[in-house]
């Protein structure tokens, strides 16, 4: 039974690749603007024995009444289970209506070469009034259903191809001091 005003999710999907494989691009944070399109840039902050804190930048998406396109940045708490192929996540502080938000992702091997993922989540209202919470449930989905998606599409896409990192450089002449650039 879930305790008053917080509701509970489960989606999930299966990837052709093995759990290992998923989990590590779930776990490696670096992974995360290549795998998940709405991240900008995630930095671990300091953080107690066996857990992370992460800075993640991102565009908000529709839980949160974004349209996608809102630069934002926000806290969050991990705890990776490597060997269980689960991370546990906490966001640090929730802007209303959102009060709190939390869950795992949960990677299971079907085969040697597929694996089921479920991303649960848990979720109160800053009000816990019935209607708040049924309009941030429908983009708590919405946001699960795009972060799966995109998931499988990237991870899939990595392990069918042998290298999908790159690299590039970009040089900008300028006519001043590198004192001045970095001044400016």
């Amino acid at each position: 039974m879930n305790p008053a005003g917080v509701r509970r999710s489960a989606h999930e999907t299966t990837v052709a690749a093995p759990a290992a494989t998923v989990h590590r691009l779930i776990s490696e944070v670096e992974n995360w603007p290549r795998t998940f399109p709405a991240t900008v840039h995630v930095a671990h902050e300091e953080a107690p024995e066996g857990e992370q804190r992460l800075r993640v930048w991102d565009t908000a998406g529709p839980a949160e009444g974004g349209d996608g396109g809102v630069p934002r940045s926000w806290g969050l708490r991990r705890i990776v289970q490597d060997a269980e192929l689960r991370v546990n996540f906490e966001l640090l502080a929730a802007d209303p209506p959102l009060a709190s938000l939390g869950g795992a992702w949960l990677v299971e091997p079907l085969d040697e070469n597929s694996s089921r993922v479920r991303l649960l989540q848990e979720f109160r209202a800053a009000d816990d009034d019935p209607a708040t919470l049924d309009r941030i449930a429908d983009g708590v989905a919405r946001d699960a259903v795009a972060q799966l998606a995109a998931l499988k599409e990237n991870v899939e896409l990595a392990h069918a191809t042998a290298d999908v990192t790159f690299s590039f450089e970009d040089s900008v002449h300028i006519d001043g001091s590198a004192k001045d650039v970095y001044a400016f």
